[in-house]
């Protein structure tokens, strides 16, 4: 982790190593952060505390401009000032066994940062509002069937709400919107897949993926926004219909807005309450990691799926929305998902590892919300027009 004047380390022993950098270059001499120091003196804390123990240092993210770094120490975070190396706040996401795995953070609509969190245990996201250090949500990660899960995100005491358009005249918007700007749609059918619509767009929406175990010179077809390793017996097109599974995608956006598991409730809310008790969390469904992409937080999970939530505005509250459940064809024969990164402003590469340690890497780009909120409508559509033709027959 850089800033314009360090570069900090965290280490397997709960240190952080601080370089000085001079021409862009680390200076001879470092500086050490103890975690364990910085609870007893700063915090107050025992050495029989359980959160004392000598946690690695497994994610850190640099906040309000490189001016903090907030760092995980087994279930608690560490805020450090960058300027002068103090320990500024420590923050209790989670109770031990726990271990913050991942951190992430991203602009929000109060016109500041949020800092997410994802403990490896529990299997639990939570969002904070870096300025004033306060939780504002909290989402279990190991749903089976995510998508349109909603949770509420509580505004900051004394913070005032930034002025964005709700969902509602977001929606409107797109609607408005000519269905198919400078572009070319491809229909394609496939037994397997069904009937499903591209839309081509010089900004490129795809999935392409790659195997270690593939023939040397990989060979991809650009002819479309999709592309599969060569070896692989399946329509080009499965990737995207991936994404419109039957489990994973609702023909209504009226009457499916809240998730299955609660179809009473108008506007759920799913698993806000910190204090609620948490089951074991079945291996295919713990996540990985959170990624901030293009204004949504991506969450790769162990079974291969990556959920994408979006924070959204409607009458005036605020709620996180999964609005896509992204999953790659064949992910059983890749075996479990192990990596993933963001490698560019909206570019995510999944690595997979098999029962023979091969590797495989699943790339994502160009998905953002404008075109996933297309995605769905679409793929809706084409359903109810398919519907109707059968009832035509």
């Amino acid at each position: 982790m850089q800033t314009q004047a360090c570069v900090f380390m965290g280490m397997s022993d709960g240190l952080v190593a601080v370089y000085s950098l001079v021409d862009d270059m680390p200076v001879e001499g470092e500086t050490y952060l103890c975690s364990h120091t910085l609870n007893t003196t700063m915090f107050g804390m025992e050495d029989s505390d359980p959160r004392q123990r000598p946690y690695p240092v497994r994610s850190m993210v640099l906040v309000h401009s490189g001016s903090q770094l907030w760092y995980s120490h087994g279930p608690g975070l560490l805020v450090i000032d960058c300027r002068t190396l103090q320990a500024v706040r420590r923050l209790d996401p989670y109770d031990p066994p726990s271990s913050i795995q991942a951190l992430a953070s991203s602009p929000c609509l109060w016109g500041d940062e949020a800092v997410w969190t994802l403990d490896d245990y529990t299997n639990t996201l939570q969002l904070y509002h870096a300025a004033t250090y306060q939780l504002c949500a909290t989402y279990s990660c190991g749903d089976a069937n995510p998508l349109r899960d909603v949770f509420t995100v509580q505004r900051p005491a004394g913070v005032t709400m930034a002025t964005t358009p709700d969902l509602d005249s977001k929606r409107k918007s797109l609607d408005e919107e000519e269905e198919c700007p400078n572009g070319k749609v491809t229909l394609i059918y496939s037994e397997e897949a069904g009937t499903q619509n591209i839309q081509h767009q010089d900004s490129l929406t795809d999935y392409c993926s790659m195997s270690s175990d593939s023939t040397p010179s990989l060979g991809f077809d650009r002819s479309g926004p999709l592309s599969e390793p060569l070896g692989l017996d399946r329509s080009s097109s499965c990737a995207l219909s991936s994404l419109a599974s039957s489990s994973s995608v609702p023909f209504s956006t009226e009457e499916e807005e809240r998730p299955q598991d609660h179809p009473e409730d108008p506007d759920p809310v799913v698993n806000s309450d910190p204090t609620i008790t948490f089951t074991t969390t079945p291996p295919h469904l713990q996540a990985l990691t959170v990624l901030a992409v293009n204004g949504t937080l991506w969450i790769p999970r162990s079974g291969g799926d990556v959920m994408v939530i979006e924070v959204q505005q409607q009458t005036g509250q605020l709620r996180g929305r999964v609005i896509a459940v992204l999953c790659p064809p064949g992910t059983s024969s890749y075996g479990t998902l192990e990596e993933a990164a963001l490698v560019a402003k909206d570019t995510v590469v999944c690595g997979f590892r098999n029962e023979n340690r091969a590797w495989c890497l699943c790339v994502w780009r160009g998905w953002g919300p404008r075109e996933l909120e297309v995605f769905y409508q679409s793929y809706e559509e084409l359903g109810r027009l398919e519907t109707s033709m059968r009832k035509r027959r």
